[in-house]
């Protein structure tokens, strides 16, 4: 499986949307993916870099020629195209179906053999969307680590931190699905590198995110530094669906983590 961590990726992604909302989201998607863009010919070139006549054609191409494929419309639509394009499991390009607004982020076909549950995570952490994953092994893992962190820490220290942090929330860390930090943390290297080694998806939150302040934020030394209440616990927070929080934020040395518990009809 080839693992999509952050905007330096090497796999070759296609971003592709049909209409003028769709193309606005899906210009700041390839820019920040360094992905190829197909939009039809009436949109081309103020926003793509490639444009197409037959929608069913350029999902064909894609097929043959890219790794991943970001499509900026409805499921349905998507559902439809790729009829008949299907190999099997190991030679599917990953498929990310986003809205155009931006609400969500749907891994749809080759979650975890093509990449496209990491490729959703990372256009979630791009746009703010909620990644919709529906794999049956990640069900039942309902706990999410919100981490801050000092520039340059080291990936022993991060994974020791969520450790210790696990143990004082009473919890196994093999139940950990997801590590949450901030937009700015996006290319820190300890911390892709921890999220990696614990087999856990990252997603780094848009500054936006952190403007709605539903959980009344406790300020922190990240609002001097980044204009935002807080990192650990506001991340956790705000990446997890009903989140209750198990472990307030914790400073250990460099690494700050707060854990959060999904509260699920069948978690």
């Amino acid at each position: 499986m080839i693992r999509i961590l952050n905007m330096n990726t090497e796999k070759k992604v296609a971003v592709i949307a049909i209409t003028k909302k769709g193309c606005i989201l899906g210009r700041l998607i390839s820019l920040q993916l360094k992905a190829d863009f197909f939009v039809p010919e009436k949109f081309f070139p103020e926003f793509g870099d490639k444009s197409f006549d037959s929608l069913k054609e350029v999902f064909a191409h894609c097929f043959s020629y890219y790794e991943g494929v970001v499509a900026v419309m409805a499921q349905g639509i998507v559902s439809r195209m790729i009829d008949g394009l299907l190999k099997d499991k190991f030679s599917d390009p990953a498929v990310v179906v986003c809205d155009e607004v931006g609400r969500f982020a749907i891994s749809m076909l080759s979650g975890h053999e093509g990449g496209a549950n990491e490729l959703t995570f990372l256009v979630s952490s791009i746009t703010g969307a909620e990644p919709v994953i529906t794999t049956a092994s990640e069900a039942n893992k309902i706990y999410v680590a919100g981490v801050g962190c000092r520039k340059g820490v080291s990936k022993e220290k991060v994974i020791d931190s969520i450790k210790e942090a696990a143990k004082l929330a009473n919890i196994n860390l093999s139940d950990l699905r997801v590590i949450a930090s901030c937009w700015y943390k996006i290319n820190e290297e300890g911390l892709l590198e921890a999220a990696e080694e614990l087999g856990c998806y990252i997603r780094f939150l848009p500054k936006h995110l952190y403007e709605n302040d539903l959980y009344n934020f406790k300020e922190s030394s990240a609002n001097k530094y980044l204009g935002i209440k807080g990192v650990a616990e506001p991340s956790a927070l705000l990446s997890a669906r009903n989140p209750e929080l198990v472990l307030r934020k914790t400073i250990f040395d460099k690494v700050t983590v707060a854990i959060v518990k999904e509260r699920l009809i069948n978690g």
